[in-house]
Formats: structure tokens, C-alpha cells, sequence
């Protein structure tokens, strides 16, 4: 079974890029009509964000998640034995 761990991570990897480029689209559309309306005090940069930036800004949250995740400890455990 040596690199079946590896080709499940690339897999996992895959299934992050394709869940961005996927919803990089309708976070841009909603981004780029509402932040110009309710965020004009923000610099003109950030009211227009490309495509690109935002499926980069959704691959950095999902892998910045995932290790959040991994690093804070599980405060409830539960288990369940059947007797």
C-alpha cells in the first residue's frame, strides 16, 4: 500500500482546486457588485478583484482551515459502547 497516502493527498488536492475555480466565480460576482455599494470607504483595489485572486484567496483559506483544525485540540470526545 506504499503511495496510496500520496495519491489520496493529491486527489484531496485536486478536489480543493476544483472546489475553488468553482467557487471563485459567484464569491468574485457577489464580491464586485456589493463592495463598490457597501464598502466604499475600502481602497478602489479591493473593490474590483479579479478571477485569479480569488480562487488564490480561497486555496490560501481552505489549506490556512485545514491547519487551524489540526492544530487546535478536540475539547469533547464522545464514545458509545454497546453492552
Amino acid at each position: 500500500m506504499f503511495g496510496l497516502e500520496y495519491i489520496l493527498a493529491l486527489i484531496k488536492i485536486l478536489f480543493q482546486i476544483a472546489f475553488a475555480l468553482v467557487t471563485a466565480l459567484p464569491a468574485k460576482l457577489a464580491w464586485n457588485c456589493f463592495a463598490p455599494i457597501y464598502l466604499d470607504f475600502i481602497p478602489k483595489l479591493y473593490q474590483s478583484i479579479p478571477y485569479w485572486h480569488m480562487v488564490a484567496f480561497l486555496l490560501v483559506v481552505s489549506i490556512a482551515s485545514e491547519i487551524v483544525e489540526k492544530l487546535t485540540p478536540k475539547f469533547v470526545s464522545i464514545t458509545q459502547t454497546n453492552s
